[in-house]
Protein backbone atom coordinates (compact mmCIF):
# COMPACT_ATOMS: atom_id res chain seq x y z
CA UNK A 1 0.00 0.00 0.00
CA UNK A 2 2.74 2.27 1.24
CA UNK A 3 4.82 1.51 -2.29
CA UNK A 4 1.25 2.21 -3.89
CA UNK A 5 1.11 5.56 -2.27
CA UNK A 6 4.67 6.61 -3.32
CA UNK A 7 4.57 5.83 -7.12
CA UNK A 8 0.64 8.10 -7.13
CA UNK A 9 2.67 10.57 -4.97
CA UNK A 10 5.58 10.31 -8.04
CA UNK A 11 2.97 10.35 -10.94
CA UNK A 12 1.68 13.64 -9.82
CA UNK A 13 4.65 14.94 -9.10
CA UNK A 14 5.62 14.42 -12.51
CA UNK A 15 2.82 16.46 -14.14
CA UNK A 16 3.09 19.09 -11.89
CA UNK A 17 6.71 19.44 -12.79
CA UNK A 18 6.18 18.88 -16.42
CA UNK A 19 3.46 21.88 -16.08
CA UNK A 20 6.35 23.81 -14.49
CA UNK A 21 9.04 22.78 -16.77
CA UNK A 22 6.49 24.05 -20.07
CA UNK A 23 5.45 27.24 -18.07
CA UNK A 24 9.65 28.16 -17.48
CA UNK A 25 9.93 27.93 -21.59
CA UNK A 26 7.26 30.38 -21.98
CA UNK A 27 8.29 32.64 -19.74
CA UNK A 28 11.81 32.55 -21.49
CA UNK A 29 10.15 33.08 -24.48
CA UNK A 30 7.82 35.91 -23.39
CA UNK A 31 11.02 37.97 -21.86
CA UNK A 32 12.93 37.28 -24.57
CA UNK A 33 10.37 38.78 -26.93
CA UNK A 34 9.21 41.90 -24.73
CA UNK A 35 12.48 42.86 -23.69
CA UNK A 36 13.33 43.08 -27.73
CA UNK A 37 10.37 44.52 -28.11
CA UNK A 38 10.93 47.31 -25.97
CA UNK A 39 14.50 47.78 -26.54
CA UNK A 40 13.59 48.14 -30.69
CA UNK A 41 10.62 50.19 -29.93
CA UNK A 42 11.51 52.85 -26.79
CA UNK A 43 15.60 52.79 -26.57
CA UNK A 44 16.92 56.09 -27.27
CA UNK A 45 20.50 55.94 -29.38
CA UNK A 46 22.28 57.34 -26.12
CA UNK A 47 20.88 53.83 -24.32
CA UNK A 48 21.85 51.93 -27.55
CA UNK A 49 25.44 53.43 -27.23
CA UNK A 50 26.10 52.83 -23.33
CA UNK A 51 28.18 49.39 -22.97
CA UNK A 52 25.62 47.53 -21.16
CA UNK A 53 23.31 47.22 -23.73
CA UNK A 54 25.65 47.41 -26.40
CA UNK A 55 27.34 43.79 -24.43
CA UNK A 56 24.38 42.10 -24.54
CA UNK A 57 23.13 43.06 -27.98
CA UNK A 58 26.50 41.90 -29.05
CA UNK A 59 25.39 38.69 -26.96
CA UNK A 60 21.93 38.63 -28.57
CA UNK A 61 22.91 38.70 -32.24
CA UNK A 62 25.94 35.70 -31.18
CA UNK A 63 22.54 33.94 -30.17
CA UNK A 64 21.05 34.60 -32.78
CA UNK A 65 23.48 34.36 -35.67
CA UNK A 66 23.76 30.76 -34.11
CA UNK A 67 20.52 29.49 -33.65
CA UNK A 68 18.53 31.24 -36.91
CA UNK A 69 20.46 29.19 -39.04
CA UNK A 70 18.61 25.64 -40.54
CA UNK A 71 18.65 22.26 -39.09
CA UNK A 72 18.24 19.20 -40.49
CA UNK A 73 14.83 18.85 -40.26
CA UNK A 74 13.77 21.96 -38.58
CA UNK A 75 13.61 25.51 -40.15
CA UNK A 76 16.48 26.55 -37.62
CA UNK A 77 18.89 25.42 -34.99
CA UNK A 78 17.12 27.07 -32.48
CA UNK A 79 13.67 25.10 -33.74
CA UNK A 80 15.82 21.91 -32.87
CA UNK A 81 16.86 23.27 -29.83
CA UNK A 82 13.74 24.30 -28.44
CA UNK A 83 12.12 20.83 -29.52
CA UNK A 84 15.14 18.44 -27.70
CA UNK A 85 14.29 20.57 -24.65
CA UNK A 86 10.89 19.73 -24.75
CA UNK A 87 11.92 15.99 -25.37
CA UNK A 88 14.53 15.57 -22.40
CA UNK A 89 12.04 17.32 -20.49
CA UNK A 90 9.53 14.51 -21.57
CA UNK A 91 12.54 12.01 -21.28
CA UNK A 92 13.81 12.89 -17.50
CA UNK A 93 10.09 12.81 -16.10
CA UNK A 94 9.18 9.76 -17.43
CA UNK A 95 11.91 7.78 -16.05
CA UNK A 96 13.06 9.61 -12.41
CA UNK A 97 11.20 8.81 -9.31
CA UNK A 98 9.36 5.69 -10.76
CA UNK A 99 8.82 1.89 -9.89
CA UNK A 100 10.36 -0.41 -11.93
CA UNK A 101 9.22 -3.15 -10.02
CA UNK A 102 6.18 -3.71 -12.25
CA UNK A 103 5.10 -3.02 -15.52
CA UNK A 104 2.06 -1.59 -13.96
CA UNK A 105 4.06 0.80 -12.46
CA UNK A 106 6.12 1.95 -15.62
CA UNK A 107 2.50 1.92 -17.97
CA UNK A 108 1.28 4.30 -14.87
CA UNK A 109 3.82 6.88 -15.31
CA UNK A 110 3.50 6.67 -19.37
CA UNK A 111 -0.25 7.43 -18.65
CA UNK A 112 0.12 10.26 -16.61
CA UNK A 113 2.76 12.00 -18.72
CA UNK A 114 0.06 11.07 -21.75
CA UNK A 115 -2.42 13.31 -20.51
CA UNK A 116 -0.12 15.93 -19.32
CA UNK A 117 0.69 16.16 -22.91
CA UNK A 118 -2.85 16.10 -24.08
CA UNK A 119 -3.02 19.36 -22.22
CA UNK A 120 -0.14 20.93 -23.57
CA UNK A 121 -0.91 19.91 -27.21
CA UNK A 122 -4.58 21.41 -26.69
CA UNK A 123 -3.19 24.72 -25.44
CA UNK A 124 -1.16 24.53 -28.60
CA UNK A 125 -3.84 24.28 -30.81
CA UNK A 126 -5.22 27.21 -29.55
CA UNK A 127 -6.73 29.79 -32.59
CA UNK A 128 -7.07 32.11 -29.22
CA UNK A 129 -4.04 31.83 -28.36
CA UNK A 130 -2.26 34.36 -25.12
CA UNK A 131 1.10 32.89 -26.50
CA UNK A 132 0.29 34.84 -29.69
CA UNK A 133 0.62 38.37 -26.79
CA UNK A 134 3.16 36.69 -24.86
CA UNK A 135 5.77 35.58 -26.85
CA UNK A 136 4.71 36.68 -30.72
CA UNK A 137 4.07 33.04 -31.61
CA UNK A 138 0.56 32.47 -33.26
CA UNK A 139 -1.21 28.96 -33.65
CA UNK A 140 0.04 28.81 -37.21
CA UNK A 141 3.87 29.12 -36.19
CA UNK A 142 3.22 26.91 -32.94
CA UNK A 143 1.58 24.22 -35.24
CA UNK A 144 5.17 21.62 -35.60
CA UNK A 145 5.55 21.72 -32.04
CA UNK A 146 2.15 20.90 -32.11
CA UNK A 147 2.40 18.14 -34.01
CA UNK A 148 5.71 16.69 -32.52
CA UNK A 149 3.93 17.10 -29.45
CA UNK A 150 1.21 15.14 -30.76
CA UNK A 151 3.77 12.40 -31.81
CA UNK A 152 4.60 12.05 -28.67
CA UNK A 153 1.70 11.68 -27.18
CA UNK A 154 0.71 8.90 -29.07
CA UNK A 155 3.83 6.73 -28.51
CA UNK A 156 3.09 7.67 -24.74
CA UNK A 157 -0.63 6.35 -24.57
CA UNK A 158 0.26 2.83 -26.98
CA UNK A 159 3.49 1.97 -24.40
CA UNK A 160 0.90 3.13 -21.67
CA UNK A 161 -1.72 0.29 -23.32
CA UNK A 162 0.66 -1.95 -24.14
CA UNK A 163 2.45 -2.38 -20.35
CA UNK A 164 -1.06 -2.57 -19.03
CA UNK A 165 -1.95 -5.44 -21.57
CA UNK A 166 0.78 -7.29 -20.81
CA UNK A 167 0.58 -7.24 -17.30
CA UNK A 168 -3.08 -7.93 -17.41
CA UNK A 169 -2.04 -11.07 -19.32
CA UNK A 170 0.64 -12.18 -16.92
CA UNK A 171 -1.43 -12.12 -14.15
CA UNK A 172 -4.29 -13.94 -15.94
CA UNK A 173 -6.71 -10.74 -15.38
CA UNK A 174 -7.85 -10.07 -18.98
CA UNK A 175 -11.17 -9.63 -17.86
CA UNK A 176 -10.38 -6.12 -16.84
CA UNK A 177 -10.05 -5.04 -20.11
CA UNK A 178 -13.64 -5.98 -20.69
CA UNK A 179 -14.81 -3.72 -18.27
CA UNK A 180 -16.32 -0.47 -19.22
CA UNK A 181 -13.24 2.20 -18.15
CA UNK A 182 -11.09 -0.19 -19.96
CA UNK A 183 -13.27 -0.02 -23.22
CA UNK A 184 -13.01 3.63 -22.70
CA UNK A 185 -9.47 3.60 -23.19
CA UNK A 186 -9.28 1.12 -25.93
CA UNK A 187 -11.90 3.95 -27.86
CA UNK A 188 -9.29 6.65 -27.07
CA UNK A 189 -6.40 4.64 -28.11
CA UNK A 190 -7.84 3.73 -31.25
CA UNK A 191 -9.08 7.24 -31.96
CA UNK A 192 -5.25 8.50 -31.06
CA UNK A 193 -4.42 5.74 -34.15
CA UNK A 194 -6.74 7.32 -36.88
CA UNK A 195 -5.16 10.40 -35.89
CA UNK A 196 -1.48 8.95 -36.76
CA UNK A 197 -3.05 7.44 -39.86
CA UNK A 198 -4.93 10.41 -41.47
CA UNK A 199 -1.58 12.62 -40.28
CA UNK A 200 1.05 9.97 -42.12
CA UNK A 201 -1.61 9.16 -45.39
CA UNK A 202 -4.01 11.41 -46.40
CA UNK A 203 -3.11 14.96 -45.04
CA UNK A 204 -1.04 16.04 -47.89
CA UNK A 205 -3.48 14.60 -50.53
CA UNK A 206 -6.65 15.83 -48.69
CA UNK A 207 -6.02 18.24 -45.85
CA UNK A 208 -9.72 18.95 -45.51
CA UNK A 209 -10.35 15.51 -45.20
CA UNK A 210 -7.82 15.14 -42.83
CA UNK A 211 -9.06 18.31 -40.97
CA UNK A 212 -12.70 16.69 -40.32
CA UNK A 213 -11.04 13.54 -39.05
CA UNK A 214 -8.58 15.00 -36.42
CA UNK A 215 -11.28 17.46 -35.31
CA UNK A 216 -13.87 14.39 -34.63
CA UNK A 217 -11.30 11.85 -33.24
CA UNK A 218 -10.06 14.37 -30.73
CA UNK A 219 -13.94 15.01 -29.79
CA UNK A 220 -13.46 11.35 -29.41
CA UNK A 221 -10.91 10.94 -27.72
CA UNK A 222 -11.64 13.49 -24.96
CA UNK A 223 -14.73 12.42 -24.11
CA UNK A 224 -13.43 8.31 -24.21
CA UNK A 225 -10.31 9.63 -21.75
CA UNK A 226 -12.78 10.99 -19.53
CA UNK A 227 -14.82 8.40 -18.87
CA UNK A 228 -11.92 6.13 -18.55
CA UNK A 229 -10.34 7.64 -15.23
CA UNK A 230 -13.94 9.31 -14.16
CA UNK A 231 -12.63 9.32 -9.90
CA UNK A 232 -12.19 12.86 -8.75
CA UNK A 233 -9.56 12.10 -6.67
CA UNK A 234 -7.24 10.46 -8.92
CA UNK A 235 -6.99 13.85 -10.95
CA UNK A 236 -6.76 12.61 -14.32
CA UNK A 237 -9.97 13.44 -15.33
CA UNK A 238 -9.39 17.13 -13.97
CA UNK A 239 -6.70 17.11 -17.03
CA UNK A 240 -8.74 15.87 -19.29
CA UNK A 241 -11.62 18.69 -18.42
CA UNK A 242 -9.01 21.28 -18.49
CA UNK A 243 -7.57 20.28 -21.77
CA UNK A 244 -11.49 19.94 -23.16
CA UNK A 245 -12.60 23.25 -21.60
CA UNK A 246 -9.45 25.23 -23.07
CA UNK A 247 -10.59 23.17 -26.61
CA UNK A 248 -14.34 24.12 -26.43
CA UNK A 249 -14.02 27.67 -25.31
CA UNK A 250 -11.54 28.30 -28.05
CA UNK A 251 -14.60 27.04 -30.43
CA UNK A 252 -17.18 28.53 -28.79
CA UNK A 253 -15.35 31.91 -29.23
CA UNK A 254 -15.03 31.21 -33.30
CA UNK A 255 -18.39 29.93 -33.39
CA UNK A 256 -19.44 33.40 -32.02
CA UNK A 257 -17.67 35.96 -34.47
CA UNK A 258 -18.67 33.51 -37.56
CA UNK A 259 -22.09 34.43 -36.17
CA UNK A 260 -21.00 38.06 -35.31
CA UNK A 261 -19.66 38.44 -38.50
CA UNK A 262 -21.80 36.56 -40.68
CA UNK A 263 -24.76 39.00 -40.25
CA UNK A 264 -25.54 41.18 -43.57
CA UNK A 265 -22.25 39.78 -44.60
CA UNK A 266 -21.45 39.60 -48.32
CA UNK A 267 -18.14 38.20 -50.03
CA UNK A 268 -18.04 39.63 -53.59
CA UNK A 269 -15.71 37.20 -55.74
CA UNK A 270 -14.07 38.37 -59.02
CA UNK A 271 -12.05 35.94 -60.94
CA UNK A 272 -8.59 36.59 -61.97
CA UNK A 273 -5.86 35.01 -64.38
CA UNK A 274 -4.27 31.49 -63.96
CA UNK A 275 -6.79 30.37 -60.68
CA UNK A 276 -6.67 33.73 -58.66
CA UNK A 277 -9.96 34.87 -57.34
CA UNK A 278 -10.02 38.23 -55.33
CA UNK A 279 -12.82 38.22 -52.37
CA UNK A 280 -14.35 41.40 -51.19
CA UNK A 281 -16.41 40.77 -48.11
CA UNK A 282 -18.20 43.69 -46.85
CA UNK A 283 -18.08 43.87 -43.27
CA UNK A 284 -14.68 44.17 -41.21
CA UNK A 285 -13.66 44.21 -37.76
CA UNK A 286 -11.66 46.59 -35.99
CA UNK A 287 -9.00 44.48 -35.46
CA UNK A 288 -8.26 43.42 -38.68
CA UNK A 289 -4.68 44.08 -39.80
CA UNK A 290 -3.58 43.75 -43.99
CA UNK A 291 -0.85 40.79 -43.29
CA UNK A 292 -2.87 38.94 -40.41
CA UNK A 293 -5.21 35.98 -41.96
CA UNK A 294 -8.92 35.28 -41.12
CA UNK A 295 -10.76 32.17 -41.35
CA UNK A 296 -13.36 32.53 -44.10
CA UNK A 297 -16.74 30.63 -44.55
CA UNK A 298 -18.78 30.93 -47.68
CA UNK A 299 -21.38 28.39 -47.18
CA UNK A 300 -22.49 28.31 -50.91
CA UNK A 301 -19.16 26.76 -51.92
CA UNK A 302 -18.31 24.49 -48.46
CA UNK A 303 -21.18 24.61 -45.77
CA UNK A 304 -19.04 23.07 -42.88
CA UNK A 305 -15.93 24.65 -43.62
CA UNK A 306 -13.47 27.61 -43.24
CA UNK A 307 -10.36 28.19 -44.72
CA UNK A 308 -7.06 30.54 -43.93
CA UNK A 309 -6.28 33.43 -46.25
CA UNK A 310 -4.92 36.66 -45.75
CA UNK A 311 -6.11 40.13 -45.56
CA UNK A 312 -4.50 42.31 -48.60
CA UNK A 313 -6.34 45.29 -47.80
CA UNK A 314 -8.89 46.78 -45.14
CA UNK A 315 -11.94 49.62 -45.14
CA UNK A 316 -13.63 50.82 -42.89
CA UNK A 317 -16.44 48.59 -44.39
CA UNK A 318 -14.58 45.73 -45.75
CA UNK A 319 -11.37 43.71 -46.20
CA UNK A 320 -9.90 42.19 -49.69
CA UNK A 321 -8.48 38.70 -50.24
CA UNK A 322 -6.75 37.16 -52.52
CA UNK A 323 -6.87 33.40 -53.27
CA UNK A 324 -4.56 30.66 -55.78
CA UNK A 325 -6.66 28.21 -56.71
CA UNK A 326 -4.98 24.54 -55.77
CA UNK A 327 -7.44 22.18 -55.32
CA UNK A 328 -10.49 21.35 -53.02
CA UNK A 329 -12.24 24.36 -51.76
CA UNK A 330 -9.87 27.14 -53.64
CA UNK A 331 -10.78 25.16 -56.72
CA UNK A 332 -14.24 25.46 -55.94
CA UNK A 333 -14.30 28.71 -55.52
CA UNK A 334 -12.39 30.06 -58.44
CA UNK A 335 -14.98 27.55 -60.61
CA UNK A 336 -17.26 29.43 -59.40
CA UNK A 337 -16.45 32.65 -59.75
CA UNK A 338 -15.25 32.13 -63.19
CA UNK A 339 -18.64 30.88 -63.91
CA UNK A 340 -20.64 34.17 -62.13
CA UNK A 341 -17.90 36.83 -62.19
CA UNK A 342 -19.12 39.51 -59.48
CA UNK A 343 -21.30 37.12 -57.69
CA UNK A 344 -22.00 38.21 -54.25
CA UNK A 345 -22.48 35.72 -51.46
CA UNK A 346 -23.38 35.43 -48.10
CA UNK A 347 -20.22 34.54 -46.28
CA UNK A 348 -18.52 35.27 -42.57
CA UNK A 349 -15.13 34.93 -40.87
CA UNK A 350 -13.37 33.96 -38.13
CA UNK A 351 -10.09 36.38 -36.67
CA UNK A 352 -8.14 37.87 -37.52
CA UNK A 353 -5.08 35.72 -36.25
CA UNK A 354 -1.08 36.17 -36.89
CA UNK A 355 1.63 38.17 -35.43
CA UNK A 356 3.03 40.98 -37.87
CA UNK A 357 5.28 42.78 -36.58
CA UNK A 358 5.01 46.39 -36.66
CA UNK A 359 7.63 47.18 -38.96
CA UNK A 360 6.72 50.71 -38.82
CA UNK A 361 7.94 51.66 -35.87
CA UNK A 362 10.77 48.54 -35.69
CA UNK A 363 12.58 49.29 -39.01
CA UNK A 364 14.85 51.81 -40.94
CA UNK A 365 14.41 49.66 -43.90
CA UNK A 366 12.00 46.76 -44.82
CA UNK A 367 12.63 44.06 -47.22
CA UNK A 368 9.49 42.21 -48.41
CA UNK A 369 10.13 39.37 -50.42
CA UNK A 370 7.31 37.52 -51.75
CA UNK A 371 7.08 33.91 -54.21
CA UNK A 372 4.18 33.58 -56.17
CA UNK A 373 0.53 34.13 -53.94
CA UNK A 374 2.86 34.85 -50.85
CA UNK A 375 2.56 38.35 -51.88
CA UNK A 376 -0.79 38.29 -50.24
CA UNK A 377 0.71 39.22 -47.23
CA UNK A 378 3.62 41.39 -48.62
CA UNK A 379 1.16 43.46 -49.95
CA UNK A 380 -0.95 43.66 -47.27
CA UNK A 381 2.32 44.42 -44.80
CA UNK A 382 3.53 47.56 -47.83
CA UNK A 383 -0.31 49.06 -48.25
CA UNK A 384 -0.90 49.05 -44.10
CA UNK A 385 2.87 50.62 -43.95
CA UNK A 386 2.21 53.52 -46.35
CA UNK A 387 -1.04 53.80 -45.56
CA UNK A 388 -0.17 54.64 -41.72
CA UNK A 389 3.37 56.76 -42.40
CA UNK A 390 3.13 60.00 -44.02
CA UNK A 391 5.16 60.71 -47.12
CA UNK A 392 7.00 63.31 -45.32
CA UNK A 393 8.60 60.64 -43.01
CA UNK A 394 12.14 59.79 -44.47
CA UNK A 395 12.05 56.00 -43.01
CA UNK A 396 11.15 53.30 -43.32
CA UNK A 397 12.51 52.47 -46.80
CA UNK A 398 10.94 49.64 -48.40
CA UNK A 399 12.45 47.13 -51.08
CA UNK A 400 9.06 45.01 -52.71
CA UNK A 401 10.36 41.82 -54.33
CA UNK A 402 7.71 39.95 -56.00
CA UNK A 403 8.25 36.85 -58.17
CA UNK A 404 5.49 34.83 -60.36
CA UNK A 405 5.26 32.53 -62.95
CA UNK A 406 3.51 34.05 -65.80
CA UNK A 407 3.35 37.45 -66.00
CA UNK A 408 -0.17 37.66 -66.01
CA UNK A 409 -0.59 36.95 -62.39
CA UNK A 410 0.35 40.58 -61.63
CA UNK A 411 -3.01 41.36 -62.31
CA UNK A 412 -4.05 39.86 -59.08
CA UNK A 413 -2.52 43.13 -57.48
CA UNK A 414 -2.92 45.58 -60.02
CA UNK A 415 -4.21 48.04 -58.32
CA UNK A 416 -2.29 47.24 -55.26
CA UNK A 417 0.83 47.72 -57.26
CA UNK A 418 -0.51 50.98 -58.40
CA UNK A 419 -0.70 52.58 -55.22
CA UNK A 420 2.97 51.12 -53.99
CA UNK A 421 4.13 52.91 -57.05
CA UNK A 422 2.78 56.12 -56.02
CA UNK A 423 5.03 56.32 -52.55
CA UNK A 424 7.82 57.50 -52.69
CA UNK A 425 9.17 54.94 -50.02
CA UNK A 426 8.26 52.01 -51.72
CA UNK A 427 11.24 50.58 -54.42
CA UNK A 428 9.04 47.82 -56.70
CA UNK A 429 11.06 44.63 -58.11
CA UNK A 430 9.00 42.18 -59.98
CA UNK A 431 10.34 38.83 -61.90
CA UNK A 432 8.75 36.76 -64.33
CA UNK A 433 10.14 33.64 -64.76
CA UNK A 434 8.08 32.92 -68.02
CA UNK A 435 8.52 35.59 -70.13
CA UNK A 436 8.08 35.50 -74.28
CA UNK A 437 11.65 38.08 -74.91
CA UNK A 438 14.81 37.12 -75.46
CA UNK A 439 16.98 37.78 -72.46
CA UNK A 440 19.96 39.17 -74.27
CA UNK A 441 19.71 42.62 -74.15
CA UNK A 442 19.48 44.79 -71.00
CA UNK A 443 16.50 46.96 -70.60
CA UNK A 444 18.00 50.60 -70.28
CA UNK A 445 16.23 51.17 -67.58
CA UNK A 446 17.79 48.80 -65.72
CA UNK A 447 20.38 50.12 -63.06
CA UNK A 448 20.77 46.72 -61.91
CA UNK A 449 21.13 46.08 -57.48
CA UNK A 450 23.05 43.05 -58.23
CA UNK A 451 24.78 41.41 -60.90
CA UNK A 452 23.16 39.43 -63.75
CA UNK A 453 23.67 35.69 -63.16
CA UNK A 454 22.66 33.22 -64.93
CA UNK A 455 23.92 30.10 -63.07
CA UNK A 456 21.13 27.12 -63.29
CA UNK A 457 19.23 26.69 -59.89
CA UNK A 458 16.78 24.39 -58.33
CA UNK A 459 12.99 25.61 -59.06
CA UNK A 460 11.31 26.50 -56.25
CA UNK A 461 8.60 24.30 -55.00
CA UNK A 462 6.43 24.31 -51.47
CA UNK A 463 4.94 21.21 -50.04
CA UNK A 464 3.29 22.83 -47.02
CA UNK A 465 -0.43 21.48 -46.88
CA UNK A 466 -1.44 23.82 -44.33
CA UNK A 467 -2.52 27.15 -46.06
CA UNK A 468 -4.66 26.93 -48.89
CA UNK A 469 -3.57 30.98 -50.10
CA UNK A 470 0.19 29.06 -49.85
CA UNK A 471 -0.48 25.58 -51.40
CA UNK A 472 -0.51 27.32 -54.53
CA UNK A 473 3.24 27.90 -55.76
CA UNK A 474 4.35 29.98 -59.01
CA UNK A 475 7.11 28.11 -60.03
CA UNK A 476 9.96 30.15 -61.18
CA UNK A 477 12.40 28.68 -63.50
CA UNK A 478 15.99 27.53 -62.32
CA UNK A 479 18.40 31.25 -63.34
CA UNK A 480 18.58 34.37 -61.39
CA UNK A 481 18.15 37.61 -62.93
CA UNK A 482 18.97 41.15 -62.13
CA UNK A 483 17.51 43.08 -59.99
CA UNK A 484 16.21 46.60 -60.51
CA UNK A 485 15.89 49.84 -58.31
CA UNK A 486 13.59 51.90 -60.78
CA UNK A 487 9.79 52.91 -59.98
CA UNK A 488 9.33 54.78 -62.87
CA UNK A 489 8.90 51.57 -65.33
CA UNK A 490 5.20 50.97 -63.77
CA UNK A 491 3.54 53.94 -64.87
CA UNK A 492 1.70 52.37 -67.49
CA UNK A 493 0.63 49.57 -65.27
CA UNK A 494 -2.90 47.62 -66.13
CA UNK A 495 -5.72 49.34 -64.43
CA UNK A 496 -7.46 47.51 -61.45
CA UNK A 497 -8.04 43.79 -62.09
CA UNK A 498 -12.03 43.74 -61.23
CA UNK A 499 -12.64 45.67 -64.17
CA UNK A 500 -10.30 43.12 -66.61
CA UNK A 501 -11.80 39.76 -65.09
CA UNK A 502 -10.26 36.56 -66.91
CA UNK A 503 -10.56 32.74 -66.32
CA UNK A 504 -7.61 30.27 -66.31
CA UNK A 505 -8.97 29.01 -70.15
CA UNK A 506 -9.46 32.56 -71.67
CA UNK A 507 -6.39 34.44 -70.69
CA UNK A 508 -4.74 36.51 -72.86
CA UNK A 509 -0.92 38.18 -73.03
CA UNK A 510 -2.55 41.48 -73.07
CA UNK A 511 0.77 44.03 -72.27
CA UNK A 512 4.19 43.24 -72.94
CA UNK A 513 5.87 42.71 -69.46
CA UNK A 514 9.27 44.52 -70.76
CA UNK A 515 7.15 48.36 -71.76
CA UNK A 516 6.65 48.02 -68.07
CA UNK A 517 10.27 46.62 -66.48
CA UNK A 518 8.77 43.36 -65.18
CA UNK A 519 12.59 40.94 -65.60
CA UNK A 520 13.25 37.98 -66.73
CA UNK A 521 14.18 34.93 -64.44
CA UNK A 522 14.43 34.72 -61.06
CA UNK A 523 15.44 37.62 -58.83
CA UNK A 524 19.00 37.11 -56.88
CA UNK A 525 18.37 37.33 -53.60
CA UNK A 526 21.42 36.64 -51.70
CA UNK A 527 23.09 39.68 -53.73
CA UNK A 528 20.17 41.84 -52.83
CA UNK A 529 20.07 41.43 -49.40
CA UNK A 530 23.58 41.81 -49.27
CA UNK A 531 23.87 45.45 -50.67
CA UNK A 532 20.83 46.48 -48.25
CA UNK A 533 22.60 45.32 -45.20
CA UNK A 534 26.56 46.71 -46.74
CA UNK A 535 24.22 50.15 -47.09
CA UNK A 536 23.21 50.08 -44.06
CA UNK A 537 24.85 52.31 -40.60
CA UNK A 538 25.46 49.85 -37.76
CA UNK A 539 22.82 52.00 -36.19
CA UNK A 540 19.77 50.99 -38.61
CA UNK A 541 17.55 48.78 -38.30
CA UNK A 542 16.48 46.22 -41.20
CA UNK A 543 13.79 43.95 -41.92
CA UNK A 544 13.04 41.27 -43.57
CA UNK A 545 9.99 39.71 -44.46
CA UNK A 546 9.41 36.83 -46.22
CA UNK A 547 6.49 34.34 -47.81
CA UNK A 548 6.47 31.77 -50.52
CA UNK A 549 7.74 28.67 -51.39
CA UNK A 550 9.69 26.61 -49.45
CA UNK A 551 13.10 26.96 -51.14
CA UNK A 552 12.30 30.96 -51.35
CA UNK A 553 11.93 31.05 -47.38
CA UNK A 554 15.42 28.34 -46.65
CA UNK A 555 17.08 31.26 -49.88
CA UNK A 556 15.93 34.43 -47.96
CA UNK A 557 16.75 32.83 -44.06
CA UNK A 558 19.99 31.41 -44.54
CA UNK A 559 21.06 34.78 -46.44
CA UNK A 560 19.56 36.73 -43.45
CA UNK A 561 21.23 34.79 -40.70
CA UNK A 562 24.47 34.77 -42.37
CA UNK A 563 23.97 39.00 -42.54
CA UNK A 564 23.34 39.08 -38.54
CA UNK A 565 27.00 40.11 -36.89
CA UNK A 566 28.39 41.55 -33.92
CA UNK A 567 28.89 44.50 -35.50
CA UNK A 568 26.23 46.21 -38.14
CA UNK A 569 22.75 47.14 -38.69
CA UNK A 570 20.04 45.29 -36.79
CA UNK A 571 18.52 42.65 -38.68
CA UNK A 572 14.94 41.07 -38.07
CA UNK A 573 14.03 38.25 -39.56
CA UNK A 574 10.17 37.07 -40.01
CA UNK A 575 8.85 34.55 -42.32
CA UNK A 576 5.22 33.92 -42.72
CA UNK A 577 4.55 30.61 -43.02
CA UNK A 578 2.00 27.97 -41.84
CA UNK A 579 4.53 25.95 -39.53
CA UNK A 580 8.27 26.92 -38.73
Amino acid sequence: MAARLRQHIGNHDSVKRFAAAMAGVIILFSIFHWSRFLYGRYASRRMRNSWPLKAQVSVARMVRHVLTHRAPGFASTGHALLFMVYLGINITLTVTNIDWSTLFGIGKRLGWMAIANVAFITFLALKNTPLAFLTAYSYERLNPLHQAAGYITIIYVFLHATMQCVQFTRLHLNEFLLEMEQIHAITAASALLVMLVFAALVKRMRYEVFYLSHISMYIIFIINMAFHQPIVANKVIIITVVAGSMWSLDRLLRAWRLLWYGYGNRATLVPLPHGGTRIVLHRAPTRAIPGNHCFVWIPEIRAFEAHPFTIVSKSPSSIELVVAAYDGFTDDLHNFAVKHPDASLRASFDGPYGTVPNFAKCADKVMLIAGGSGASFTFGVALNMVRELSDNLPKPKIDFIWTVREPEIFQWFSKELKELKESPRVNIILHSTRMNFDRSPQSPMLPAMSPITYEDKPEFTNHSPIDDEKHHVIHPSPPHSPLSTSNSRFDNFPQDVENHSTSMTNTTHEWDSTLHGVLPRRPDIETLIKNVVASAGDDERIAIAACGPDSLMWEVRRTATNAIKVKGPSIELHCEQFGW
